[in-house]
């Protein structure tokens, strides 16, 4: 049985957490399923690319030289992706390097080693670990809902059909088919 994608059960919980009026909740997938840019409203000042995000490749310049740095210097091959869940997903299909170009980061290299770089590659086997961390992640704020009580004031907290060590047929180790049931309640 194939797992649903990932951004399918964010959207999902979008809706969960928009129903349960969890702002933070709401604000957090919306940096997940819009990416973490300043054109998305979610991305305010204070708020930072999540260290899950990160993968570790090297920077090329534009005639696919390769940047080689000193062991104390080896963080500037590392960078945190900013991309939304649907584009991580697609990218994680491929077995080839990513190759992305990262402007803020290019410019920082520029400044202060005086190095030119145009582009960053990494394996897409990195990804797959983001999208991990992100399930895992969201299984947690989902777990941080208070779903105790429903509307019509029976318990309806998460129970081991909510919440599964094993992946599920939604990929995230939450049912949310079955969370969305529980806080419902019976018709």
């Amino acid at each position: 049985m194939e797992a649903e994608p990932l951004s399918k059960g964010l959207r999902q919980a979008n809706f969960l957490a928009q129903s349960q009026d969890a702002p933070n909740l709401q604000r957090w997938l919306r940096l997940e399923l819009g990416g973490y840019f300043t054109s998305n409203s979610a991305m305010q000042n204070d708020v930072e690319v999540p260290d899950y995000r990160s993968v570790v490749g090297v920077h090329y310049d534009l005639y696919g030289r390769p940047l080689i740095l000193p062991a104390d210097l080896s963080f500037i091959g590392e960078t945190r992706l900013r991309n939304d869940v649907e584009e991580l997903e697609g990218l994680s299909i491929s077995r080839e390097n990513v190759i992305i170009h990262d402007p803020t980061m290019c410019q920082l290299i520029r400044e202060h080693l005086n190095i030119e770089v145009y582009s960053f590659h990494f394996s897409a086997i990195h990804l797959r670990g983001i999208i991990g961390a992100i399930r895992t992640e969201l299984g947690e704020r989902l777990s941080e809902l208070n779903l105790s009580e429903s509307g019509d004031g029976h318990s309806s907290a998460p129970t081991a059909e909510v919440f599964q060590l094993r992946p599920n047929f939604h990929g995230i180790g939450v049912d949310l088919r079955a969370l969305w049931r529980r806080w419902r309640g019976p018709k």
